[in-house]
């Protein structure tokens, strides 16, 4: 009767009757014999009707538990899911029953040639089969797992003056022709968060072209593109010939942009005009080792941004963001400054107002430390793109001359977008990596 191998253990429930009911199928099995083993190959299941789970037993000696409620949810039939969608089938009439977490899974069984695991339900039979690999891939988290994890923050590498003359660069047409060129320089904005595209048509609408190619832009209070040169009663600051100390840019969304383009079309011709970056990342893994406390300062005090004008259209953009964001195991997801929008308005006690200065002097100091900063002068022809949720940065003032001043024009885009077509790439050409869930 127990045959392992290629063929799965014959189900012990076979061996006995069910008898149904009006609601269910009562189960009419000795305690002792409400479970069901298989095994295909290396992989094994055990169907535990008692528990209402089944324990898959993995090739590479892990072990999962799949509450049925659960497989029941995620049944892959044409009935429960829609292909083309790729979205579940739950409808008005049974909602109910998607969330009911009685269902049981009367028997499972292997299919060992096609890597495949059938279960039999109580309610109305019905049948579903799942593909072992699609399972595996599902497995539920342990205290070393990231399951789900968005592919931009994974594998972050954090930087500071190294990458002085070392900034990943892409050449802007094989950008625009190329998926792995995309997909690669997607991936350097991910994990370095600061990259340098050359060789871009000194004419606005470029940066245009490049969020295409990704998805499509962001547009904000300052339009599809803005353009950044002097200007006579500017509505922001970048928007003149000073200098601009090390920010992030919009903290005043409540979604911040995700990432900024600017591509310099005419660079200044009388000197200045310099840009520095620095990585808000390092930033805070250095204030960590340096001072925790005001690390858990500025990531648990959230400040207020405002920024109040007229420009694409009229505004008062208000929003309320910790400097430093960290997600639910503690790892930083977001950096966001700028002491040019940051209100007068601190949401702060009073007792902490003196040592939340404190920790801004501090994380300044760490940012403008040489051994952090990167500097770079763009020529005209170069795009900047860079992580905005990450990467602060700032330039020198500039002098404007009768030859003609700085000119350069940025959009944003967001890391949704990013993200997304990462993953269709992946997708489409079948890449090892793929980080998507269908």
């Amino acid at each position: 009767m127990y045959h392992f191998g290629k063929r799965f253990i014959r189900p012990l429930e076979q061996l006995f009757q069910f008898k149904a009911s009006s609601s269910r199928l009562r189960r009419l099995l000795p305690e002792n014999f409400k479970k069901e083993l298989a095994v295909c190959y290396s992989i094994a299941i055990e169907n535990d009707v008692n528990k209402r789970e089944l324990q898959v037993n993995w090739d590479d000696g892990t072990t999962s538990r799949f509450p049925h409620i659960y497989l029941r949810d995620n049944c892959q039939c044409p009935d429960c899911f829609h292909s083309s969608a790729k979205q579940r089938l739950i409808t008005d009439s049974n909602v109910f029953d998607a969330y009911d977490v009685n269902t049981t899974a009367l028997s499972a069984k292997l299919n060992s040639d096609l890597r495949q695991i059938e279960i039999k339900w109580d309610t109305d039979e019905h049948i579903s089969i799942f593909d072992a690999d699609w399972l595996k891939r599902r497995k539920f988290p342990t205290s070393g797992d990231q399951v789900g994890k968005k592919i931009c923050y994974s594998n972050r590498r954090l930087w500071a003056s190294d990458l002085n003359d070392n900034i990943p660069t892409v050449d802007f047409n094989e950008i625009l022709s190329n998926d792995m060129t995309l997909y690669g320089w997607l991936q350097d904005l991910a994990t370095v968060g600061l990259t340098m595209i050359k060789n871009v048509p000194k004419e606005v609408g470029q940066v245009d072209r490049i969020a295409s190619r990704v998805a499509y832009l962001r547009v904000t209070n300052y339009g599809r593109t803005f353009t950044v040169k002097s200007k006579l009663n500017p509505s922001n600051l970048a928007f003149t010939d000073k200098g601009l100390s090390l920010h992030t840019d919009l903290p005043y969304f409540e979604l911040i942009p995700g990432i900024q383009l600017l591509h310099c079309i005419r660079q200044a011709s009388g000197g200045g005009g310099e840009n520095q970056f620095v990585d808000g990342f390092q930033v805070a893994n250095v204030l960590k080792k340096e001072n925790p406390y005001y690390f858990d300062l500025l990531s648990t005090h959230a400040f207020i941004y405002s920024d109040i004008g007229n420009d694409y259209v009229e505004y008062n953009q208000l929003s309320h963001h910790p400097m430093i964001t960290l997600n639910k195991h503690g790892k930083v997801i977001r950096f966001a400054h700028n002491s040019q929008a940051r209100s007068s308005l601190l949401d702060v006690p009073e007792d902490k107002v003196t040592d939340i200065y404190r920790a801004f002097h501090k994380v300044v100091k760490i940012m403008y430390d040489p051994a952090n900063l990167v500097t770079k002068k763009m020529d005209a022809g170069d795009m900047v793109v860079f992580d905005n949720w990450r990467v602060l940065h700032g330039r020198s003032a500039f002098q404007v001359t009768s030859e003609g001043g700085r000119h350069l024009e940025g959009c944003f885009i967001d890391w949704d977008e990013a993200a997304s077509r990462m993953r269709a790439i992946e997708e489409k050409h079948k890449l090892e990596s793929f980080t998507g869930v269908i």
